[in-house]
């Protein structure tokens, strides 16, 4: 049964759902790596369920769990074989539900992490696809994207395009028993569902629907904006009175002498994203009070973003959008494994755009560092910290919850967990890593020197995935797995080698720890809101190592001065901005809270709030004149 909803009732709707998510504070969790109880080196949802109090005492609103789903775990779960089935890695569904129950009582909301944009090859829905196609239910036949393949005048086989896949390689996979290609934009074991297929939407709408009518929050939508991809179709529709070709367009051409080339203009982005993203809305989120939370990589702009959280209820297709422009500062022409050094006006540049953009579109924004996919912050910002990673953490806490938007932290974070600063074969899980160090090898067979070898180590190790999925240590008792697990189990990674002093347990007891000064945080931001519904103003853009903006809400102004250098510096405040300054937050005792400030020595990886009540400023200008 079609059930129709008209645009007067989703506006009601819309009215009626709450923003709960605004000023609230994410926890992401990597479940594999958070807390193991049954002793197999993998944690699970009972791991979630006793540590729930420890989020609680943090001040987190939200959890939200990677993919949960059963999965052969190719790619740590974003490879999806039964959506309606628990990983049993994992635990079952009553193990969900208790979870679900024992969350919510204490208030936490819980969202979920779900790839579809593309299932595992051993999903039921993929096997009855190529069945299809040899004669099947062809209900199923176009759920994949297949293609044809391309035969030269002398009978070679080829792809139907030059796409190159994201972990490597030809995007298209050669399936023998039925003569046709699948795409999978990772890898491949990962087949891209066919979005433009309207049956195929309906069983994921089904999907999203399940698990809210069991009282999940919301979803992270994994890859959301990959699932449009550009055919010649397309192409042809742009340029009228041309001929329209059937199959799929070449990428442009940009590392010659090779096949594959990369494509993100044509997976990324593409001319029905909008449209499925509305249709997604309206059949599914409007209806509840829930979040849609779209991960959007390969090359969204402020400007795209504003168009994916239009406030218009009939024009809605998501609450918020996961942007990578400044954690991508350190990649070469996107590519993550081609390393460059960084400079602060560009991370400001980057940051301030989306601060900007964000806020003129009546959207809100995402803040974050880190996550599943990413190194950690400490290590990736605040690279050779002089006075150690402990004030490099608490800088980036301070960054991170005086900028406008919903704040994510990934597990550990709160800890200052950092990157291993030795590379190690070990630490090779994850198929993207493994599958750039299977390709850095051949290149050494081929004569490729061991210069390039010694590169792909300290890249991976700058870069590689389970850098931020090492377990969590929660104690110091067990030298082998930190608290993760039980002492007789092996955890899935290695554990930090410096857990005896990362661990939860004895930085809960310190008030001088990284996580007690994330906790306040998280208590000061919700004292102060301005410091999360406060415009925002960058200020001496171009220093190289003070990042310096205001907030202003209401009558209360803040002025959040953060030294991302390895050198002390002094910085004046700029008498265009007033006087009046006090600090309420530092991150060391460099300066001593509740005196008027002019000017500012911050040391290495410093950083401080001041506030300013009065509209008292410099030269008797009036608060309307104060910037």
């Amino acid at each position: 049964m079609t059930v129709v909803v008209s645009c007067y009732a989703l506006s009601r709707l819309a009215e009626q759902k709450s923003t709960w998510w605004k000023d609230a504070v994410v926890y992401q969790i990597f479940v594999s790596s958070f807390k193991d109880t049954n002793g197999d080196g993998y944690g699970d949802l009972r791991g979630v369920i006793e540590k729930l109090e420890y989020m609680i005492d943090l001040g987190i609103n939200i959890v939200w769990l990677s993919p949960i789903f059963d999965s052969p775990m190719y790619d740590m779960g974003y490879d999806t074989a039964d959506y309606y089935r628990i990983n049993p890695i994992f635990g079952d569904m009553e193990d969900f539900d208790n979870l679900l129950e024992q969350a919510h009582q204490r208030g936490l909301r819980i969202i979920l992490d779900i790839a579809l944009n593309h299932t595992s090859s051993e999903h039921v829905w993929f096997k009855r696809s190529v069945k299809a196609a040899k004669g099947g239910d062809e209900y199923f036949k176009d759920f994949y994207i297949w293609g044809d393949p391309i035969v030269d005048e002398d009978r070679n086989r080829r792809p139907p395009s030059n796409w190159e896949s994201v972990f490597e390689g030809c995007m298209w996979e050669w399936v023998p028993e039925i003569q046709k290609y699948y795409l999978h934009v990772f890898g491949r074991a990962q087949p891209d569902v066919n979005w433009e297929n309207p049956n195929l939407r309906n069983e994921l709408w089904k999907v999203l629907r399940f698990w809210l009518d069991k009282g999940v929050d919301g979803f992270r939508l994994d890859a959301i904006n990959c699932m449009s991809k550009v055919r010649n179709q397309d192409l042809c529709a742009q340029r009228p009175g041309k001929p329209t070709v059937s199959g799929w367009p070449d990428a442009p051409i940009s590392t010659p002498n090779r096949f594959e080339q990369k494509a993100n203009e044509m997976f990324a982005n593409g001319p029905r994203i909008h449209e499925y993203l509305k249709e997604m809305h309206q059949q599914v989120f409007a209806r509840y009070d829930a979040l849609s939370l779209g991960e959007m990589s390969c090359g969204i702009t402020p400007e795209l973003g504003q168009d994916f959280i239009a406030r218009d209820p009939n024009e809605q297709q998501l609450d918020l959008i996961l942007h990578f422009e400044h954690v991508e500062l350190d990649c070469v022409d996107g590519d993550k494994w081609v390393l460059r050094d960084w400079e602060l006006p560009e991370l400001k540049a980057a940051v301030s755009k989306w601060q900007t953009c964000m806020a003129e579109a009546g959207g809100w924004d995402t803040i974050w560092i880190e996550n599943h996919d990413q190194p950690r912050g400490a290590s990736r910002f605040c690279k050779d910290a002089e006075r150690g990673q402990l004030n490099a953490a608490k800088l980036l806490a301070i960054w991170l919850f005086t900028l406008q938007g919903t704040v994510i932290i990934f597990q550990g974070q709160e800890l200052g967990m950092t990157n291993p600063e030795e590379f190690s074969e070990e630490m090779i899980r994850d198929i993207e890593t493994r599958i750039y160090w299977d390709v850095a090898h051949a290149d050494l067979a081929l004569g490729g020197g061991d210069h390039k070898l010694e590169m792909a180590k300290k890249a991976i190790t700058s870069k590689g995935r389970d850098a931020s999925r090492i377990p969590i240590p929660w104690n110091s008792n067990h030298e082998t797995s930190g608290g993760f697990t039980d002492n007789s189990a092996k955890p899935w990674l290695p554990i930090h080698p410096h857990f005896a002093t990362l661990c939860a347990e004895a930085q809960r007891r310190n008030p001088a720890s990284v996580w007690t000064f994330y906790r306040d945080m998280i208590r000061l931001r919700r004292q102060h809101p301005g410091l999360i519904y406060g415009t925002y103003q960058l200020v001496d853009e171009h220093h190289p190592s003070v990042f310096a903006y205001t907030r202003i809400h209401g009558g209360n102004f803040y002025l959040i001065v953060l030294n991302f250098g390895r050198e002390y510096v002094e910085w004046e405040v700029p008498q265009a901005h007033g006087r009046g300054w006090v600090p309420i937050k530092l991150t060391s005792d460099y300066e001593p809270l509740g005196l008027e400030v002019t000017k500012l020595r911050l040391g290495p990886y410093d950083g401080v709030i001041c506030k300013r009540e009065s509209c008292k400023a410099a030269n008797g200008d009036s608060e309307s004149d104060i910037v």
